[in-house]
């Protein structure tokens, strides 16, 4: 018997169309994540907070990709899945949650880098705050650690800084 297995995955959109293609995917019944984060922008005549995607043209889906990978496809706005080999990559749950919680409790620390390759840092155990007990790879930077929550494959990372006392490495046990 086949159990349902689902995962996330990124979902590469057509340009502009991630608030469009979360809306449809939610009318399909299609579990989806869009962080958004609030921007002022300014305009000739006027500034305004709008809505702009953490991550440009992805929004991820949680699916059963054997039975609902079609589905998410014929989803006006959809282009193709983020894939490895042409097969779909997908998402460890920890990194969707995490994302959410950057974007729930940090949206004003968080700092996007596109990188060619994530360069691996040290695991370290978050020890206070609301990623209390999550794991996180970190980055030295004078008297506070950047933590790095990556989105595998798509090449990109979201950073906040911590102070070191909120930190524990295995080795200091």
């Amino acid at each position: 018997m086949n159990e349902i297995q689902k995962s996330w995955y990124a979902v590469y959109t057509l340009s502009r169309s991630e608030k469009k293609l979360a809306q449809e995917l939610s009318k399909k019944g299609i579990s989806n994540y869009l962080p958004l984060l609030s921007e002022r922008k300014r305009w000739s005549d006027r500034i305004q907070t709008v809505q702009t995607p953490l991550f440009a043209s992805y929004v991820f889906v949680n699916v059963d990709i054997r039975t609902e990978k079609l589905k998410v496809l014929e989803t006006s706005g959809a282009h193709h899945f983020l894939s490895v080999s042409g097969i779909p990559h997908p998402i460890p749950d920890d990194d969707i949650e995490n994302t959410r919680i950057f974007v729930t409790e940090y949206p004003d620390k968080i700092k996007i880098e596109r990188e060619e390759m994530m360069l691996p840092g040290k695991p370290v155990l978050i020890t206070g705050g609301p990623f209390k007990g999550r794991r996180a790879l970190v980055e030295r930077k004078g008297n506070r650690s950047s933590i790095y929550v990556s989105i595998s494959g798509i090449q990109t990372r979201i950073s906040l800084e911590l102070d070191h006392e909120m930190l524990e490495t295995g080795e200091e046990s």
